[in-house]
C-alpha cells in the first residue's frame, strides 16, 4: 500500500491534465496483488462514483487511507476545476486538507473511526462559516474574511471526522438574480455536463457531480440545493425548516432558509444527515422537531415503493417538452414499483402567490440579517449591506475581470430601500399568509392520504450562461411556475434525484416532497426510486470552447 500511495503522490504532484487525470483517478486499487494469493483479483475502487460505505470498507480493509483519498481529490480539483475544463466550482481549497486527513488516519489506527464520515472529503458552500478558510458568500468585498468559528453544521461534520476540503462558489449572497452560479469572488461556475450551461445557484453540485469531493453542505432558500442537484445529476436534500441549524450562515431569508446536503446517492445523504440534524441552542428553530430519528440510513436497503401513495402535482407541467416526457417516464417507473399515483392540484397560495411571498421575504429580511452577520467582520471589510454595496461599486471591483453582476447590485439597492422587519406587509406574510399556505398544503396531504408529493425539480433544463435567472431559455412557457416555491413556502423537506436526460445530454431532476420532519421516510422512498431509475451518470467533461467571463462593460442579457 505504501508503494501505491507513493505512486499516487508522485502522480498528484505532476498533475497530468484533464483526460489523463480522468483515466488515472477513475479507479484506485490497493497495493499490487500478490501472485501467490488465493482467490480472484480484487476489483478496483471506482473513486468517480464510490459511496461512503464503499470507501469506509476500503479504509477498514487497509486498501485506502483518508490521506490518499484526499490527495486524489486535490489533484482532481487542480486538473479539472482550475485547469482542463475549468469548471470553476470552488472559491478556496483547504491547503491543510491532506495533513488533516493524515491525522484522521493516525487517529483511526490508534482508537478507531469516529463514525461513517471519518476521513470523508466534504465541500462546504462559501456562505457557511469555516475556520481557517475564508467565507465570502461570493462577494469580492469579503475576500479574506475568516470567521472565528465553524458554522454549526460544519462543526458537526468536522467532529464526525469529515475532511473539510474546499469552499464552493455560489451566486453572490445566495441571490437568484443575474447569471446563475456567478460571483464577484469566484467568477462563473460551469455545468460539468455542458460548459456552456449554468450550474444553477452554486458550484457544490458541480463539485460533487465531477467527483471533486464526496459530499457537500449548503443552504436553500428558494431552490439553492435542489437546483444544483437537478442540473448536475446528483441527489440533494432540503430538510424541513428547523431540522438543521442555520447558525454561522451568511443569511438570505432565515424565515425560509435551511442548511442541507448534496451527494451522489441517497445513502450518502442519509449518513450525512445523521450528523448535521441536531438541536442547536444558537438556532431556536431547531427545537421544533417533535422527534429526531437516531438513524436515517437504516432500512434503506429494504426500501420499497409498493403501496406508497404519491400525489402528482399536475400544475407543474408545460415548462419544457423534454422535462414533461422525462416526468411521465418517472411516473411509469413509480407505478411499476407498486406506487399509487394520485393527481393533485396545489393551493393558489403556493402556486401563484408563492413568488410574491418569497420575493417579499427576501427583500425585507436581507438587509437586517446581512447587517447582523457583517457587524463583526475584520477591519477594511463591509460592516453592513450599505457598505457592501458601496465597496461593490468601487472602481477596484467594478473594473475587475469579475465585477458584481448588475442585477445583484439592484437587489442590494432594493433591500436597502425596504422598510425592514417592522414592515406591515412583511408581518402579515409571517403571521397570516405563510401559516395559511402551510395549512393548505397539509390539507392536500391529509385529503389524499399521501406519503409524498412528486414533481419535476425544475420545469426547464439548465439555462445558457448567456442568460439570467429570469430568462425563459429552453422553456416552452414564457414564465413557468417554479416548483421550488412549494417546499420553501410550506417549510417541507424535498429530496431531488436524477430522473433522466434531454436529447442534448443535460440532466433532469425529480423531486419528492414529504410531510414535516419525515426525512427518514422520504429518503427511503428516494432510495427505492434511485435504484429503479439508475439515472445518474458521471460527466464526460469534454474540452469545449467556454463563454467569456462577465466584464464590467458587458450587458448581462446579451
Amino acid at each position: 500500500m505504501r508503494k501505491a500511495r507513493a505512486a499516487l503522490q508522485r502522480w498528484a504532484s505532476t498533475l497530468c491534465a484533464g483526460v489523463c487525470l480522468g483515466a488515472a483517478l477513475g479507479t484506485l486499487s490497493a497495493a499490487p496483488p500478490d501472485p501467490a494469493a488465493a482467490g480472484p483479483p480484487q476489483a478496483a475502487l471506482d473513486l468517480m462514483e464510490a459511496d461512503i460505505a464503499e470507501v469506509q470498507a476500503a479504509f477498514a480493509a487497509g486498501e485506502l487511507t483518508a490521506e490518499t483519498l484526499t490527495r486524489a481529490y486535490l489533484a482532481r480539483i487542480q486538473a479539472l476545476d482550475r485547469a482542463g475544463p475549468q469548471l470553476n466550482s470552488l472559491i478556496a481549497v483547504n491547503a491543510h486538507a491532506a495533513e488533516d486527513a493524515a491525522a484522521l488516519d493516525a487517529e483511526r489506527a490508534e482508537s478507531g473511526a469516529r463514525g461513517p464520515l471519518h476521513g470523508i472529503p466534504v465541500i462546504v458552500r462559501d456562505d457557511l462559516d469555516t475556520l481557517e478558510l475564508p467565507t465570502t458568500a461570493g462577494s469580492a468585498t469579503l475576500r479574506g474574511h475568516e470567521p472565528l468559528r465553524d458554522a454549526f453544521v460544519v462543526a458537526r461534520l468536522r467532529a464526525a471526522g469529515a475532511v473539510i476540503l474546499a469552499k464552493a462558489n455560489l451566486s453572490e449572497l445566495g441571490l437568484a438574480v443575474g447569471r446563475p452560479g456567478y460571483s464577484s469572488a469566484g467568477g462563473q461556475t460551469r455545468n460539468p455536463y455542458n460548459a456552456r450551461r449554468a450550474p444553477s445557484l452554486a458550484g457544490d453540485g458541480v463539485a460533487v457531480a465531477a467527483s471533486l469531493g464526496m459530499l457537500a453542505v449548503g443552504t436553500d432558500s428558494i431552490g439553492g440545493l435542489r437546483g444544483p442537484a437537478a442540473v448536475s445529476a446528483v441527489a440533494g436534500l432540503r430538510p424541513s425548516l428547523g431540522l438543521t441549524s442555520r447558525a454561522g450562515v451568511v443569511p438570505t431569508a432565515l424565515s425560509v432558509e435551511v442548511t442541507g446536503l448534496l451527494a451522489r446517492s441517497v445513502p450518502d445523504l442519509a449518513l450525512a444527515l445523521e450528523v448535521i440534524a441536531a438541536e442547536d441552542a444558537a438556532d431556536p428553530r431547531t427545537a421544533d422537531p417533535p422527534e429526531r430519528p437516531e438513524h436515517y440510513a437504516e432500512g434503506l436497503a429494504e426500501a420499497t415503493l409498493d403501496g406508497i401513495r404519491l400525489g402528482v402535482a399536475v400544475d407543474y407541467r408545460g415548462g419544457n417538452r423534454e422535462v414533461d416526457r422525462a416526468f411521465v417516464r418517472a411516473q411509469e417507473l413509480l407505478r411499476a414499483q407498486g406506487a399509487v399515483l394520485v393527481d393533485v392540484t396545489l393551493p393558489d397560495s403556493v402556486l401563484n402567490a408563492g413568488r410574491d411571498i418569497l420575493d417579499r421575504l427576501i427583500e425585507t429580511e436581507l438587509r437586517d440579517q446581512v447587517n447582523a452577520y457583517l457587524l463583526h467582520t475584520e477591519q477594511g471589510m463591509p460592516h453592513s449591506l450599505a457598505e457592501l454595496l458601496r465597496m461593490s461599486e468601487s472602481p477596484l471591483i467594478a473594473g475587475s475581470p469579475t465585477p458584481v453582476h448588475p442585477a445583484r447590485l439592484g437587489a442590494y439597492r432594493a433591500a436597502l430601500r425596504s422598510p425592514g422587519l417592522a414592515d406591515l406587509h412583511y408581518l402579515h406574510i409571517l403571521s397570516s399568509r405563510l401559516p395559511a399556505a402551510r395549512a393548505a398544503v397539509a390539507k392536500v396531504f391529509a385529503d389524499g392520504e399521501l406519503d409524498a408529493l412528486v414533481l419535476p425539480t425544475m420545469l426547464c433544463p439548465a439555462s445558457s450562461l448567456l442568460h439570467d435567472y429570469d430568462s425563459s431559455y429552453d422553456c416552452d412557457a414564457d414564465d413557468p411556475l417554479q416548483p421550488a416555491y412549494l417546499a420553501s413556502v410550506a417549510g417541507l423537506p424535498e429530496l431531488t434525484l436524477p430522473m433522466g436526460w434531454t436529447d442534448a445530454g443535460l440532466p433532469l431532476g425529480l423531486s419528492l416532497v414529504g410531510r414535516p420532519f419525515a426525512e427518514a421516510h422520504l429518503l427511503a422512498l428516494g432510495r427505492a426510486f434511485e435504484q429503479t431509475a439508475a439515472a445518474r451518470r458521471p460527466p464526460d467533461l469534454p474540452a469545449a470552447p467556454l463563454p467569456p467571463p462577465l466584464s464590467s462593460g458587458d450587458s448581462p442579457t446579451q
